[in-house]
Order: structure tokens, then C-alpha cells, then sequence
């Protein structure tokens, strides 16, 4: 990448460039860069990071020797001017623009990348990142002279992955090196018949590995006071523990919190040498019981009822005639609400457990037979929310007849959600409301509403004029106050969303344990904005007309205000909004301001065809003028800094990145920078619908997709599950063809698009 440079050396966190998961995963390491005429790197590389059985087998290699001095490279042809040779020794290895690419001929597939270095060198380890994978049969090789040729190692089949690790079989030592292509693939389904050329992102050479050597799979006892053990490295080196998918039960500091039931978890290292800091892939430990609450008889939940936590004791309860009795042991309880951790039912023959360590969401459920009563305990009204829905459904499954026993259950990820495009389409308030309560039964605890939009203006049929342009469809889907001069508004007139009632509604959704998040996109999407006030749009091309002129400081000012109505008030009265969560307590939405009450808000950001620099400084502003006025919440917007960011000096890293489009934002090098980063690949999580992606494809989010994993034809990456920056994700509905299917397609059609993988995702979530 070229961001984030004044970082870009030791120090930092390096994580897989390219990943496959499961046992037997490999991670192989690669560096973002610059590219200068040399190269300053680290003092040692992280090769290969495969997880076993036994734990994390680690392969480090010393420096790469492209990047030494004096080292050059040719090729015997290229493509064009702008794919030269030199580029595979730029220490980017993911730069698709950045690449060598031989000449595409079809007649001729014999190609060929030397390089010399300056003396005698000694090879071991070659590292090929393939921008296309179409070579057939390729050789590394070695010479003397430059003029004959050896070969060191040999291949003829396509590689199995486009990072590529070549060990010799044995060094050599020469001056010469150079990999030779000498047939390629030619097949339709793949486009190979069409690229006959050879493309290359990168080419690492290595004296070969220095050390390798066993993580081990750190044991966990049943002992009380547990803290997690450090496993033993070779003393050049040293581990650090790095987090847990499961926070909640392994701190930051290792300590290991009590448990009624074995909890399977991941939890990650980085590896330290000469102050170079590399992630290591996640390792799966067991955690066991360490907590007996009573003599347990063995009962079991029903199938198809999961829960992280349990221990079954002797007995049923009778649902129908059992008490319930919800308790708050958070900051969000009132004041005679809290009960003390370790707190017993009268009657009871178990203590609840704590509940305490089981962070906003978790909760405990106290099943007690002897007692007929049932306790829920929670930090925060969300966790009873979650309480009371599994307590409904274990009362379904069961036919009314609950197993006495203890449950304790929290998520793995902290983001699950499902995001809605109520700009292209007029979408009743009754529909949202149906997926929040979709949502909350499931404990999905995020609904985003992309509340402005308008038709796509480059695939839409008009007169190809800026005043046509103008004409197309465009929603601002909530009520506003910003008018033009001629006293016309952007709130939509086929349907829009009082302030009032979008408010109760953000209230009601956060009473059945769901954050609405609010998406008001700019600066581009911004087509309801720019018809009232055409002087603040970019006008030299009718497609961009949907985009604001972030040259001109009235633009600019104008996106602030947008934000100021919604979330200072800015004198508009939103009514006072009441209502009542599941434990029966009283919520207030704002008296003044409408987004009062939402956990978080989305400030869009994406698809800018604009000036960069331009651009950048706006997401400055917006995301400060928003963390202003609302300091408590978190704000999300689209990635799309890879693109559009050459230096990202000054972002705030507290921002929360939709991995959307992995041209637009890388996912590793967005992780890397320091951001969070939520799961809402287009290519696995977009329901278009009447388009490409009309639905998502149930069969693939069953068995292939993880939150955590982001993968396209071209490449996989896979982001930590361990890392408190690896959020989650939120599959999305776009309607980019209401214009055209708007009748066709009802809100019942879109309603079962939405619920067809609701159940899927929302598992691998919890």
C-alpha cells in the first residue's frame, strides 16, 4: 500500500497476507511498502505460520535480498510501459497496479524475470506473489554467466496459491536467477485462453530459513485463578499474548475468568524479534469447567438449542407455572435492581454464577426447579433481551418443561447485522420494524438504514445530460429541514420518515436489544441533495452529478449541518418518544435530537469520484463534527482509503471500516493501519435485488463463509477472530433496480430475501 508510510517499518504489526483456515492452515507473510530506490527492511521475515494439531509450526527467514542494494531485474518483455520489471522489487507484494506483466501473446507464452545481484549470493527460498495464477509450467533457475542456465526447482502444474513459497531443494550460490515460464494455462472458464502473458506482483528471495521451530497449543487447567499459559519460544525471541475471540473470558492480561462448561476459544500471539512484531494465526484452546455449581445429573439442552455455557441439574420446571425474574448487575441497572454476583434464589440448590465477566451482551440464566422461578441476569437491557428470547425458545423446544440448570452465554463477535437501502426504495416503517423484530430474534443486535441514495446514474437510461441526470430517482428518506432557496426540500414526498416517529422507532428496536444505525451518506450517493442545490455538485460529467463539490466550502458545510440536525437537534423538536424494553422498564428517545438514542451512525464516504485530497480532508471533518456532538458513539462509514487515502496521517483510527470492496479498502492493510473492521463483502454478503446478487447464496454462508474471512475469485484474506478489531459483519440489501422492479419485487419479496441466511449468519456471529 502506499498509506501510512511514516509507519511502515519495525515495530509494526504484520499479519497474512494471503490465509486458508482449518487445520493445517498456512499464513504466508508479506510486507506493504513504498518504492524507492532502496528499501530499508526488517531484519527478519515471518515465511510461513501453519497451524497443527499440536499448535503453530513458524518458519522465519532473514532479509529479503531483493531489496539489497545494487540488485536488478529484467524481463523479456511487458505488457506496457506502466508494468516494468522493477515492480516486482518494490516491497509491495499487493498492488495490482504495481506489477510486472509480460507481453499477452498468444503465439508465444516463453517468458522470463531475471535477476542479478551484484556478488555471489546464496538462494534457498524463493516467494512468488502471483497476480494471476494461469502459469503451466515454470521453472526457478540459476546461472553463472547469465547465458546458461540450471534449474534449482521445477514445476508443471498452476500454483496451488498466488503467494507462493519455493524451497530449493538445495542452495546454490550464483549472480544470476530468474524465473521461466514455458507454458501457460488456456481455458474459457478462467479467461487464461485470453491472458496468455505472465503477471507478478512481487518476487522475495531468501538465503533460506533460519529457524524453525513449534508453538505449542497452551494447555488450560481447571484450577481456580486461572491465567492463560505463554508458550515457550527460542530465546532470540518472544511471545506476547494478543487477545481472545471471547474476551470476555480471557482479559487482556491472560487472566482466565471462572466457567460452568467447557468453552472452545482462539486466542492469538505475536511474535517479537529486534523490536519486529508479527501476528501469529489464531490457536484453538480448550477452557474447562472450573466452576460446580451442583451435583449435575447429566440433562442435556434440546437439539438445536446453543449455548456457550451449561450445567444441568436434577429436575424439570413447568414454564407456565414458573415466576421470572430478571435482574441488572451492570451500570444500566436501577437502583434496587442489582443483585450481587453469587446471589441465591430462595430455595435454590444453585448460586447464580457471575455475570459480571460476560461483558454488554451475556447473560446468565438460573433454571431452578425447586424454587419454580427462573433468573435472568445481565449487565445491560441488551443482555436481557437475549436472555428472555432464548428463554422463550428453550420454552418452545421443550414444550414448556425447562431442565433446571445454569446457562451462561455471550457472543463472539460484537457487530451482527443486516443493513437496508431505504434511499432507492420507498420502504415502510412496518417493514423495518419486521427486521428489527427478525433481527432480535435471532440476536442480531444491528440494523443499518441507508437512509439517502438515488439510481445508479452510469447504467441508467437518460438523455446523458446533467439536466437529465438531475431527473432520476433520488430518496432522502428522512425528514429535514435543509431547503433551497426556492424553499425546496431534500426529504422525499413519495415516502419519508417523520422525525418523530424514525425516533420512536430507533427506540423501540433498542427495546428489543437491536441498535439502528443511521447511514447519511455523503459525499457521494448524494443525488437528493445535489438536485436542490446544483451549485454544491460536481457538474463537469452528468455522472457525477450525485456528488458533492468538496472544493466548495458550502458543500462541505452543508454535509456538517446534515449531521447537526439529527444529532444536535438544531432547534427541531423530535418529540418526546417513549416506550418499554423487555425487562419492562421505561426507554426515552431524545427530547430534541433524533439520533439521540442510537448506539452508533454511518457517515457513508463511498464511491467518491473527486478530488483525493479533497475528499480526505471532509472525512476529517465529518468524522470529527460527529465525534463532537456525539462523543458516545461509534461511527461507521464505507472502506474505501485504499483507494482514495495516500497518507492517512490524521484519521482516526476509533472510526469502524465496511469492508465493501477489497479494491477500495484493502481488508489486511485496513487492519494493519489500526482500524476495525466489519465483514459486508459485496461479493458474499450484497442481496441486490432483480439484480446480479438477487439473493445471497444460502449453501456457501452455511458451509464455507466466516465472519472473519474475506474472499473474492482473486484472493482470500482472513482478519484474526481473536482481534477486538475484527468486529464482525452485516450482510446488506441494496436496491439498486427499484426503478425498475419496484412493482414486480413486493416488501414481502424483499422480506424473504432478508430471512432467507438471517439464521445461518446470525450463528456463525453468535
Amino acid at each position: 500500500m502506499k498509506i501510512g508510510l511514516k509507519n511502515h517499518m519495525a515495530g509494526r504489526l504484520v499479519s497474512a497476507a494471503a490465509v486458508l483456515i482449518g487445520l493445517g492452515a498456512v499464513w504466508t507473510f508479506g510486507r506493504e511498502g513504498v518504492k524507492p530506490a532502496f528499501i530499508e527492511q526488517d531484519s527478519w521475515h515471518l515465511i510461513r505460520a501453519q497451524v497443527t494439531e499440536a499448535g503453530v509450526q513458524v518458519e522465519t527467514a532473514g532479509e529479503n535480498l531483493m531489496l539489497h542494494r545494487g540488485v536488478s531485474v529484467k524481463a523479456d518483455s511487458q505488457e506496457s510501459k506502466v508494468f516494468g520489471a522493477d515492480y516486482v522489487k518494490d516491497g509491495i507484494v499487493d498492488e495490482s497496479d504495481l506489477r510486472w506483466s509480460s507481453a499477452n501473446d498468444w503465439e508465444q507464452c516463453d517468458h522470463w524475470l531475471e535477476v542479478t545481484f551484484p556478488e555471489e549470493t546464496q538462494v534457498g527460498l524463493v516467494r512468488l506473489y502471483w497476480e494471476r495464477d494461469n502459469a503451466l509450467e515454470y521453472a526457478v533457475e540459476y546461472s553463472d554467466d547469465g547465458k546458461n542456465w540450471t534449474s534449482a526447482a521445477a514445476f508443471f502444474a498452476s500454483p496451488e496459491d498466488n503467494c507462493q513459497a519455493i524451497y530449493l531443494e538445495k542452495t546454490v550460490r550464483t549472480r544470476h536467477l530468474r524465473l521461466h515460464v514455458t507454458d501457460v494455462r488456456r481455458e474459457e472458464a478462467d479467461l487464461s485462453l485470453y491472458y496468455q502473458n505472465i503477471s507478478l506482483l512481487e518476487m522475495e528471495v531468501y538465503a533460506g530459513i533460519e529457524r524453525e521451530f513449534l508453538i505449542e497449543t497452551p494447555g488450560i487447567g481447571a484450577e481456580c485463578e486461572r491465567t492463560l499459559p505463554v508458550p515457550e519460544v527460542p530465546e532470540e525471541f518472544s511471545l506476547e499474548f494478543a487477545g481472545a475471540d471471547y474476551e470476555m473470558l480471557i482479559g487482556a492480561d491472560g487472566k482466565i475468568e471462572d466457567t460452568i462448561g467447557e468453552v472452545q476459544a482462539e486466542v492469538g500471539f505475536a511474535l517479537k524479534k529486534d523490536g519486529v512484531v508479527k501476528e501469529l494465526p489464531g490457536m484453538a484452546v480448550r477452557i474447562p469447567a472450573n466452576v460446580e455449581l451442583a451435583a449435575a445429573d447429566g440433562a442435556q439442552l434440546p437439539e438445536g438449542f446453543s449455548v456457550m455455557e451449561w450445567q444441568g441439574f436434577g429436575g424439570t420446571l413447568d414454564f407456565a407455572e414458573a415466576s421470572v425474574e430478571t435482574v441488572l448487575t451492570g451500570e444500566a441497572a436501577a437502583p434496587g435492581d442489582t443483585a450481587d454476583d453469587g446471589a441465591a434464589a430462595n430455595g435454590s440448590n444453585a448460586a447464580a454464577p457471575p455475570v459480571k465477566p460476560l461483558g454488554d451482551e451475556g447473560y446468565v440464566m438460573q433454571i431452578d426447579a425447586q424454587a419454580q422461578k427462573v433468573r435472568l441476569f445481565a449487565n445491560t437491557r441488551q443482555g436481557l433481551c437475549w436472555a428472555q428470547k432464548d428463554l422463550e425458545r428453550l420454552a418452545e423446544l421443550t414444550g414448556g418443561q425447562l431442565p433446571a440448570g445454569v446457562i451462561r452465554d455471550y457472543p463472539r463477535y460484537c457487530v451482527r447485522g443486516f443493513g437496508i437501502d431505504v434511499g432507492r426504495r420507498a420502504i415502510s416503517l412496518d417493514l423495518l420494524y419486521r427486521m428489527a423484530e427478525a433481527l432480535a430474534e435471532n440476536k442480531m443486535n444491528t440494523l443499518l438504514v441507508h437512509l439517502n441514495d438515488n439510481q445508479i446514474i452510469s447504467t441508467s437510461d437518460y438523455d446523458s445530460t446533467l439536466e437529465g441526470a438531475y431527473g432520476l430517482y433520488a430518496g432522502f428518506r428522512l425528514e429535514s429541514d435543509l431547503k433551497n432557496e426556492s424553499g425546496e426540500g431534500i426529504t422525499s414526498s413519495d415516502l419519508y420518515y417523520t422525525k418523530e416517529e424514525f425516533a420512536q422507532f430507533i427506540a423501540d428496536a433498542k427495546a428489543m436489544g437491536v441498535n439502528v444505525i443511521p447511514e447519511i451518506d455523503t459525499p457521494a450517493h448524494s443525488l437528493s441533495i445535489t438536485k436542490r442545490f446544483s451549485k454544491l455538485g460536481l457538474t463537469g460529467d452528468p455522472e457525477g452529478a450525485d456528488q458533492l463539490d468538496l472544493s466548495n466550502p458550502d458543500a462541505v458545510q452543508l454535509g456538517l449541518d446534515l449531521w447537526s440536525e439529527y444529532l444536535a437537534g438544531d432547534g427541531a423538536d423530535a418529540g418526546t418518544v417513549k416506550g418499554q424494553d423487555t425487562a419492562g422498564a421505561e426507554v426515552s428517545a431524545a427530547q430534541t435530537a433524533v439520533f439521540a438514542e442510537c448506539a452508533g451512525v454511518h457517515i457513508g464516504m463511498d464511491e467518491y469520484f473527486g478530488d483525493k485530497s479533497a475528499y480526505m480532508s471532509y472525512l476529517k471533518k465529518v468524522a470529527g463534527h460527529v465525534q463532537e456532538l456525539a462523543p458516545e458513539k461509534e461511527i461507521y462509514l464505507w472502506g474505501s482509503l485504499s483507494k482514495m487515502a495516500e497518507d492517512l496521517e490524521g484519521v482516526s483510527r476509533d472510526l469502524r471500516l465496511h469492508i465493501w470492496d477489497v479494491d477500495w479498502a484493502d481488508p489486511q492493510d485496513m487492519y494493519e493501519e489500526g482500524f476495525s473492521i466489519v465483514n459486508s463483502l459485496s461479493s458474499s454478503l450484497y442481496i441486490i435485488p432483480g439484480g446480479g446478487y438477487d439473493r445471497l447464496d444460502t449453501e456457501f454462508i452455511e458451509e464455507r463463509w466466516q465472519p472473519n474471512v474475506f474472499e473474492t475469485v482473486e484472493q482470500t484474506w482472513v482478519l484474526p477472530a481473536w482481534s477486538e478489531r475484527m468486529l464482525g459483519a452485516c450482510y446488506m440489501m441494496w436496491n439498486d433496480w427499484s426503478h425498475l422492479n419496484g412493482e414486480d419485487i413486493s416488501e414481502e419479496d424483499l422480506f424473504e430475501r432478508f430471512c432467507e441466511p438471517l439464521e445461518a449468519i446470525a450463528e456463525k456471529l453468535w
